[in-house]
């Protein structure tokens, strides 16, 4: 079922068809005399009360509502439009109704409505005819990050005769939602992050290799490329001979994000600083094509203490990173940064680790062996005006950083 319904009738009906009915029934017998007038509205209110039990029963039998797995991506002050498309195939007519939209605050409307636990309902007046199909357009202002979903649809529909009301509430989960980006906050100094092509720099141990950059060769063995074959070695040797070619570090950037902080408004502004400039970092290592990773300390899927998204730098891993950071909500369990970092640490490091976030002495213990093993360690130092990216540096020995303001 479409619709889960409530009806609020009146028994006015029964009321008014009791002494029709008698009308009715007198008329068959002379001796009270003929009363034509009397006996045809009594069949009229007869005949009006089944009708109003039909079309409280039937009024939603062919009423639909479309529900496309549509995404709409937006920025802060962008404006968009909330589309719900109704069509009655059915012969009843739905007259004066109220079509009431739940959706949540992080969009604004024109619409006098109702605030709820972070939700805002509006009603829209509504009406259908036979057959017929209309789309409503809900023009909506995108005022914050996160995700702008409808959370219910409720058609009020009064009787035909205006005696009580038929409550239609849309049995699903309605799939089309407005993803709203997190602005982009600039982050100076990061010309300290010097976009440098893959294969720049020879490895001992490494996933990637450099085909320009060829050492030996060796036998061939099952799953070589054909393009890896030397030929002129496999002439010489008579026998299939594989180009061996330098193994090289991927030089990427690696940002992990820690969310987790004391509640409050204020500490939830400044995750949104933290968003905003991630946001600003990612779209920046996008237009420069150098590849880049997120780990933020966001409980994911199946117990994982953290979000991962993988390496990427084209168009789409860009939007698949800024749905990511438009998902995320400040209320949602966050684990313990710590355990991101040693989770991190376990695996090959990348050359480039930027940091965003607070910032505590167990962390940079962490981020200070990084460094020592040869990756280059920077953190955004942030306020509520600016923000710049800082390397690591060591004052006397130890490891120290800089987070005031």
């Amino acid at each position: 079922m479409m619709f889960r319904k409530n009806i609020r009738s009146s028994n006015i009906f029964i009321w008014l068809t009791i002494p029709g009915g008698i009308f009715i029934l007198f008329s068959f017998f002379p001796a009270f005399g003929t009363f034509p007038i009397l006996a045809f509205v009594g069949g009229l209110l007869i005949f009006l009360h089944f009708f109003s039990r039909f079309y409280e029963k039937h009024v939603d039998d062919y009423l639909t509502i479309d529900n496309p797995d549509h995404k709409v991506r937006s920025y802060p002050g962008d404006e968009e439009h909330i589309k719900l498309a109704i069509a009655q195939k059915g012969i009843l007519p739905i007259i004066n109704a109220k079509l009431m939209v739940t959706y949540d605050l992080v969009l604004e409307s024109s619409y006098e409505g109702i605030n709820k636990n972070r939700n805002k309902t509006v009603e829209i007046p509504f009406t259908l005819l036979s057959f017929e199909k209309k789309e409503i357009s809900l023009p909506v202002l995108s005022k914050q990050r996160g995700i702008g979903k409808i959370r219910g649809i409720h058609i009020v529909v009064p009787n035909l005769l205006g005696f009580g009301d038929i409550e239609l509430i849309f049995n699903h989960f309605y799939r089309q939602e407005i993803i709203i980006y997190p602005s982009l906050r600039e982050v100076e100094g990061v010309h300290l992050l010097e976009a440098r092509n893959n294969g720049d720099q020879q490895a001992k141990h490494s996933i990637y290799e450099q085909p320009l950059l060829q050492y030996g060769t060796r036998q061939y063995v099952n799953g070589d490329p054909f393009n890896r074959i030397h030929w002129k070695a496999t002439a010489k040797r008579d026998e299939l001979q594989t180009k061996v070619v330098e193994k090289v570090n991927q030089l990427s950037w690696c940002f992990v994000i820690n969310v987790k902080t004391e509640y409050g408004a204020p500490m939830i502004q400044q995750i949104e600083r933290v968003l905003e400039h991630t946001a600003y970092l990612c779209r920046l290592a996008t237009q420069k094509q150098i590849p880049y990773e997120l780990y933020i300390n966001v409980r994911g899927f199946q117990g994982v203490p953290y979000l991962h998204l993988p390496l990427g730098n084209d168009q789409k891993h860009l939007m698949n990173t800024l749905e990511l950071l438009a998902r995320i909500n400040p209320l949602d369990l966050t684990a313990p940064y710590i355990q991101v970092l040693k989770h991190i640490d376990q695996q090959n490091k990348p050359p480039y680790i930027i940091h965003l976030g607070e910032l505590e002495d167990e962390h940079i213990s962490v981020l200070s062996r990084w460094k020592r093993q040869g990756s280059s360690v920077y953190y955004v130092d942030e306020n509520d005006y600016s923000a710049e990216l800082i390397p690591l540096t060591k004052k006397g020995g130890v490891e120290t950083h800089d987070l005031s303001g």
